[in-house]
């Protein structure tokens, strides 16, 4: 008797006795197709890419930025105030050579022209209108030091030139109707930044040397005014300027103009 037995879809008969037979297919032989189970890889959730901020840079504390450039008659010297708690004074030096060392007194050819010197960390501005207009570009650097003299901060080294002053001639001077004077002059047309004001000066004695009024705005070129007396004899002149906190220079000017009111 023969037990029939189905394993993985194939039949064959085993002996109901137990009894191996030599029909029977071997146990090395395949026992037909088997099912494969393919499973998809599993994908392990990733972090979205975080950027990381950039470091910023610490300023330099012995650093002072330094601004020079040229004008009519002078040299303007701007730079950013000192902040070390140590702080005395500045000295802006001058010289023919791009190398400025920080020693004072300095060290030749660099001098100290004296329109610098300032005690109050705020007072950051100067000019330069001690030598004669020329080609000639200087180099300039400004130091901060402390009550000792030692340098606790310093600029870079700037170059500016000092440009011949320019004329703003002619000037006129009209009486008007009602005791009103007007005067005209040539505009400045050179930079904005080197203009800060129109000065008329005046005097009944000698050169104009006394301030009569103060005009800002550079695209002016004539007033109105009432401030000259009847049957006065007036010598009149105006003045484009150059304003900082250490000093001032003359961009340019007009002959001086006698003028009597009537």
């Amino acid at each position: 008797m023969l037990l029939t037995l189905a394993i993985a879809g194939c039949g064959f008969q085993v002996p109901a006795d137990g009894q191996s037979d030599s029909a029977l297919p071997s146990a090395t032989e395949p026992a037909g197709p088997t099912a494969t189970l393919t499973v998809a890889p599993t994908l392990a959730p990733t972090a979205a890419p975080t950027s990381s901020p950039v470091p910023t840079a610490t300023p330099d504390p012995f650093l002072l930025d330094l601004d020079a450039f040229s004008c009519e008659g002078g040299a303007v010297l701007e730079w950013s105030p000192s902040l070390d708690p140590g702080f005395h004074h500045y000295v802006a030096l001058r010289s023919p050579e791009r190398q400025i060392a920080t020693d004072y007194p300095p060290i030749a050819p660099a001098v100290d022209w004296g329109d610098s010197y300032a005690t109050d960390r705020f007072v950051n501005s100067a000019v330069d209108a001690s030598i004669l207009p020329s080609e000639t570009v200087w180099n300039y650097r400004v130091m901060a030091y402390d009550v000792r003299g030692q340098a606790i901060g310093a600029s870079t080294v700037e170059g500016a030139a000092i440009r011949p002053r320019v004329d703003l001639d002619p000037l006129r001077v009209e009486a008007e109707p009602d005791g009103v004077t007007s005067i005209a002059w040539a505009l400045y047309r050179g930079p904005g930044r080197c203009f800060s004001a129109y000065r008329l000066l005046f005097s009944t004695i000698g050169a104009p040397s006394t301030v009569l009024t103060v005009v800002s705005d550079q695209a002016t070129s004539a007033i109105e005014t009432d401030a000259l007396h009847p049957g006065q004899t007036y010598q009149l002149r105006v003045q484009a300027v150059r304003d900082t906190l250490q000093g001032s220079f003359v961009l340019g000017e007009t002959e001086a103009v006698t003028f009597t009111v009537p």
